[in-house]
């Protein structure tokens, strides 16, 4: 079952990105839980320390008169069956690694997304949307629809709670890892500037190409698929050491 396709990892990804992937692949194959989880919050907390580590160095080569962190885009196909709630785990991905995400309608190929950012936390999206996609669909086929619901009404419903508990997640990751690294460099508050400074970039890049976007709902209308997909997301193993044209802008639920 496909539930996206992402444009391929930036040639310019560096080395700390493939030792990502090479975690989130082995979290993806392994059939022991524990052996997963260790997997991925060894992953997530490289991708947050990562991300913090890259705003300082870029603001500070800004600074010194260098050529800024330039804000990019790329375009994600969120494939059917159940786009709509594989799109909103995008969105939630996206902003959880400080990047934007438009909804762009129907094409051919699938549900076409943009998603705006600076080049290295586009990376990590595609690269964590990818593994989220693959561990969302394993966790949903296997499990029993309840007698009264039907298979599509409690897979729709467990994506999207998926999607939501996972970008909780995740924010709360991303929280913990800059707090832990305002904490380590004497506070003052500059770490705190300079992310401001970058998601402001962003949300100019995106409202420049996209200047009318409304925001994106999806509702569930299955208790237990609802129940379900939190369940399954809990045990995603994320760790909390780390971390003109009109669109619809995707939030995180």
């Amino acid at each position: 079952m496909n539930h996206g396709t992402a444009v391929p990892p930036h040639p310019t990804a560096s080395a700390w990105l493939n030792r990502v992937q090479a975690l989130l692949a082995k979290a993806e194959s392994t059939d022991f839980p524990d052996e997963a989880e260790s997997l991925l919050a060894k992953a997530q907390d490289l991708m947050a320390r990562h991300a913090i580590s890259e705003a300082m160095v870029a603001a500070e080569r800004a600074r010194s008169g260098g050529a800024p962190d330039p804000v990019g885009s790329v375009r994600v196909v969120v494939e059917a069956p159940y786009a709509s709630a594989k799109r909103v785990l995008l969105g939630a991905v996206a902003n959880a690694n400080g990047c934007r995400c438009v909804y762009l309608g129907q094409d051919e190929n699938g549900r076409p997304c943009q998603v705006f950012g600076h080049e290295s936390d586009l990376a990590k999206v595609e690269t964590l949307f990818a593994s989220l996609s693959v561990q969302a669909a394993r966790s949903m086929l296997a499990a029993t629809v309840p007698p009264g619901d039907t298979p599509r009404r409690f897979r729709h419903a467990f994506l999207l709670a998926y999607a939501n508990r996972i970008g909780q997640r995740l924010w709360e990751a991303g929280e913990a890892a800059r707090s832990q690294a305002e904490a380590e460099s004497g506070g003052g508050g500059s770490l705190g500037l300079v992310l401001r400074d970058r998601k402001a970039a962003v949300d100019h890049a995106l409202n420049e190409a996209f200047p009318r976007t409304r925001t994106a709902r999806t509702s569930a209308t299955s208790g237990a698929g609802w129940r379900s997909g939190r369940s399954a997301a809990e045990r995603a193993g994320l760790g909390q050491r780390g971390l003109g044209r009109a669109g619809r802008a995707l939030g995180a639920g």
